[in-house]
C-alpha cells in the first residue's frame, strides 16, 4: 500500500511544465500535499481498482450540469455547442464514435465500450425542472488552475449542484494555457468536484478550432474524474495502473502513425483518450480502463447509480410568456450586426418557473435559442438580455417567443410571442483601442472612409498613459486608420507601453494590433462585399514596385474601358484622381513611398497597395 502512495506522489511530480495541457494531476498533487489525510482514501481506491474484477455492467446514465461562466458574449457559448459536447461524451464512452474504426488492429482485442451515457440534467436535486445549463456573467476575465473562484457564486463563479449525484462541468476562459482539469475521486473538496474546460475546447462547434475541435478535451478530463491516469503515467515509462495499456515513454502530441514504439513496447497507444494527441487522433478506451472506471463508480461515485437527474419531473400548469420587447428601439439606434434583444419574461402560471426556452430571430431568419434559468414565482417578471444576433440593412422585425416552460409544453401558447419593428445602422461594429505612452500629446489619429473620402472621426491630442476604447458602426466599404507621432518615436522604446488595435467585434477579427511605429502607421481595412480579397486577385499591376509608371490588367474586364482611379497616401489623403482608358497610370509626379490604388469600374471596387521607388 505504501508503494501506491509513493507512486502517486512521485509520478505526478515530474511533469514537464513546458508541455502540460491538462491540469488534473497538478491539482491532485497540490491537494494531497496540503491534505495528507486523503492519501488513505486514495490508497483504498487504488487497492479496490487493482482487485476489481471484470463483470457485466448495466449501462449508467450520468446527469450533467454545465456552468457557463462568461465575461463577454463570445465566452457565453450556445446551447448547441453544449449539446454537441454531450453527444461526444455519449459516443466516446459507448464506443459508438465514428472514428472508432481508426483503432489499429493490434489494439482491437483490448478496446472497450465503457457502458456510460450522459444527459443534460432534466431536474434539480430538489425535483425542479431544468435544462442542465447554468449561465453566469462574471467580472473575472479568466480562471486560474490553482484557485477555487470558479466553484462559488460568491467569488464570481457558479456553485456546484450536488456533486454526489451530478457531474458538474464548468466552461470558462482558463488562463495559463491549460485546456482543462478534473478532480479525481477523493482528490479535492466535494464542493469543487467536477470538470473545468476552456470555452474554446468544449464541444464541436461555436468557439472551438483545430486541433481541439472534437470535444476530446472533455472526454479526457471526464476520464480523470472517473479515476483514469494519463496513459504514460506522468513519468518516463511510467505506470497508469491499468494492466492492458502498453507502457510508454511520454505523452504523445499531434498525430502519430502506428506503430510508434517506446519503452520496448510494440507501439504506443497514442489513440487512447488519456494521451495528449490531437482530438482527431483519439478514439479509444480499454477494458482495463473500463474496470478501473467502474471500480471508482462502485466504490466512490456510487450515488450516481441512483441519481434522478436524468428523469423529467412532472410539471403541471406552467405558463410563460414574453410581455414586451424593451430593446432594440428607435431611440438609440444600434449597429445591425450587433443587436442585443432586451425582453421581459412573465410567469402567467401557478407554478414557479425555473427554466424557459426562448426562441428569437430577425426578419424571419433562422431562430436562435436561449435557455433561461432562474426562480420566477407566479405573476412576476424578469428582464433578460438575449445573446447577440446579427442582421443587415436598416429596417427589421424582431420576433421573440417562449416554447418550453419548466421543461414541458406551455399550457397557453397565446401569450408566448411578441414582435417589434425597429431600425438600425447598417454596417459592422468596429472597436478601436488606443493606449498612449508617456508622451500622448505627440500623438494624433484619423479614421477615414476612403470610398467617399470623408473623415469618420479623429483626435488631435491624446492624454498621457491613457486607454481609449472607441466603438463605431461602419457601413460597408473601405477605411484607413492613421496614427501619427510628431516626435517620430511612436509608442516604442522606453516611454511607456502604448499600442493600438482595430477589431471587428462580432467576428473578433483583428485588422491591426500594433505597439511600435515611428512617425506614422496606417491600417487599411474593408468591411463587407468590398473587401480587398473579393476581386483584387483578378487584378494584375506591373511592375510593382515601380519606378514611375504602372500598367493594369483585369481578368473580369480585360477591355480598355474607362476606369476611375484614385491613389491615397498613408495619411489617407487623395494624391491622384483621374479617369483612365488605356490601363496605364503615370506616377512620376509623386514622391517615393507606399500608396493605395483604388479602382472603380462597372460598380466594382478594387484596392491594391503599390510601392513607388523612382531611384531604381
Amino acid at each position: 500500500m505504501k508503494k501506491i502512495i509513493f507512486l502517486l506522489l512521485i509520478s505526478i511530480g515530474n511533469i514537464n511544465a513546458q508541455e502540460k495541457i491538462c491540469g488534473s494531476q497538478l491539482k491532485l498533487k497540490k491537494f494531497l500535499h496540503s491534505n495528507p489525510e486523503f492519501l488513505n482514501i486514495r490508497d483504498s481506491l487504488e487497492e479496490n481498482s487493482i482487485n476489481f474484477e471484470s463483470i457485466k455492467h448495466t449501462n449508467i446514465t450520468i446527469p450533467v450540469v454545465v456552468h457557463v461562466l462568461y465575461s463577454n458574449q463570445i465566452e457565453n457559448i450556445s446551447d448547441n455547442q453544449i449539446i454537441s459536447q454531450i453527444d461526444v461524451l455519449n459516443k466516446d464512452f459507448t464506443r459508438t464514435n465514428i472514428d472508432a474504426n481508426n483503432t489499429p488492429p493490434s489494439f482491437l482485442p483490448i478496446v472497450s465500450d465503457m457502458q456510460i451515457n450522459f444527459c443534460l440534467a432534466q431536474q434539480t436535486a430538489d425535483g425542479m425542472p431544468t435544462n442542465g445549463i447554468v449561465r453566469k456573467q462574471t467580472s473575472l476575465q479568466s480562471f486560474p488552475l490553482y484557485g477555487d473562484e470558479i466553484h462559488y457564486d460568491t467569488s464570481g463563479g457558479s456553485t456546484a449542484w450536488d456533486t454526489k449525484k451530478y457531474l458538474n462541468i464548468w466552461v470558462c476562459n482558463i488562463d495559463t494555457g491549460i485546456l482543462g482539469w478534473a478532480q479525481f475521486p477523493a482528490g479535492g473538496n466535494p464542493e469543487t468536484d467536477g470538470v473545468v474546460i476552456d470555452y474554446e475546447k468544449f464541444g464541436t462547434n461555436g468557439t472551438v478550432s483545430p486541433p481541439y475541435d472534437r470535444g476530446r478535451t472533455t472526454t479526457h478530463e471526464v476520464g480523470h474524474w472517473l479515476n483514469l491516469w494519463h496513459i504514460w503515467g506522468d513519468n518516463n515509462c511510467g505506470d497508469d495502473f491499468v494492466n492492458d495499456t502498453p507502457e510508454q515513454e511520454e505523452a504523445n502530441y499531434g498525430c502519430k502513425i502506428h506503430p510508434h514504439p517506446s519503452c520496448n513496447n510494440n507501439g504506443d497507444m497514442f489513440m487512447n483518450f488519456m494521451d495528449y494527441t490531437n482530438d482527431a487522433c483519439m478514439n479509444s478506451f480499454t477494458l482495463g480502463q473500463k474496470n478501473r472506471v467502474w471500480s471508482a463508480i462502485t466504490n466512490y461515485r456510487y450515488e450516481l447509480l441512483n441519481s434522478q437527474g436524468c428523469n423529467s419531473p412532472i410539471s403541471l400548469n406552467s405558463d410563460a410568456g414574453i410581455i414586451s420587447i424593451l430593446e432594440p428601439n428607435n431611440t438609440n439606434l444600434v449597429c445591425a450586426d450587433e443587436i442585443y434583444a432586451k425582453v421581459v419574461l412573465k410567469n402567467y402560471g401557478n407554478n414557479t418557473l425555473s427554466s424557459v426556452t426562448i426562441k428569437y430571430n430577425i426578419n424571419s431568419n433562422n431562430e436562435n435559442t436561449y435557455s433561461w434559468n432562474g426562480y420566477l414565482t407566479s405573476g412576476n417578471t424578469d428582464t433578460i438580455i438575449l445573446p447577440v444576433i446579427s442582421s443587415i440593412g436598416n429596417n427589421h422585425i424582431l420576433s421573440v417567443r417562449t416554447t418550453l416552460a419548466n421543461g414541458s409544453l406551455d399550457i397557453n401558447p397565446s401569450n408566448n410571442q411578441k414582435s417589434k419593428i425597429f431600425s438600425s445602422l447598417n454596417g459592422k461594429s468596429i472597436n478601436i483601442k488606443i493606449r498612449s505612452d508617456n508622451y500622448g500629446n505627440e500623438n494624433s489619429w484619423t479614421l477615414t472612409n476612403i470610398d467617399n473620402n470623408y473623415i469618420v472621426d479623429s483626435m488631435n491630442v491624446l492624454s498621457n498613459n491613457t486607454t481609449y476604447s472607441l466603438d463605431f458602426c461602419l457601413d460597408y466599404g473601405c477605411y484607413m486608420f492613421v496614427i501619427n507621432d510628431s516626435y517620430g518615436d511612436g509608442f516604442c522604446c522606453n516611454y511607456g507601453n502604448g499600442y493600438y488595435k482595430v477589431l471587428e467585434k462580432i467576428s473578433n477579427n483583428y485588422f491591426a494590433n500594433v505597439n511600435q511605429f515611428l512617425f506614422t502607421d496606417t491600417t487599411y481595412f474593408c468591411i463587407g462585399s468590398t473587401e480587398i480579397n473579393d476581386r483584387s486577385e483578378h487584378l494584375l499591376i506591373h511592375p510593382n514596385p515601380t519606378n514611375g509608371k504602372i500598367y493594369l490588367k483585369h481578368e473580369i474586364d480585360p477591355n480598355n474601358r474607362i476606369i476611375l482611379a484614385k491613389i491615397f497616401n498613408t495619411l489617407g489623403q487623395v494624391v491622384f484622381s483621374e479617369k483612365i482608358n488605356n490601363n496605364a497610370i503615370d506616377l512620376n509626379k509623386l514622391k517615393d513611398g507606399i500608396y493605395y490604388l483604388k479602382l472603380n469600374f462597372n460598380n466594382i471596387n478594387i484596392t491594391k497597395k503599390i510601392i513607388l521607388n523612382k531611384s531604381e
